[in-house]
């Protein structure tokens, strides 16, 4: 458990400074979205509501494992650092892809 928290703050430490002050407050923006009872944390049925209020279509079973991969302590709730190096993580792979696309 120690060692999964340390790993959540090595990382998040890491990916903090690859972004810059506007792409971490849009971060938190989407977080405060997702945190209906703003205590800091999203669950699965959270970020449910949120995106049936958007109108937005989604499975269950598809929530359950998108936060289930972002909680990294497993203790059932994403926390503003587990969703930042998720997204950080999301948003590298969607450049990469975009590079490896537009390469000369």
């Amino acid at each position: 458990m120690i060692q999964s928290l340390l790993e959540i703050q090595m990382a998040s430490d890491s990916t903090a400074k690859k972004l810059d002050p506007d792409n971490i407050r849009d971060v938190k923006a989407a977080f405060e979205q997702f945190d209906q009872n703003h205590n800091g944390f999203i669950t699965s049925d959270e970020m449910k509501e949120c995106l049936r209020l958007s109108k937005i279509a989604f499975k269950n079973d598809e929530v359950d494992e998108v936060i289930s991969k972002m909680d990294k302590n497993k203790d059932g709730q994403v926390s503003f650092e587990e969703y930042l190096v998720f997204m950080s993580f999301a948003a590298g792979s969607q450049i990469k892809q975009y590079r490896s696309k537009h390469k000369k």
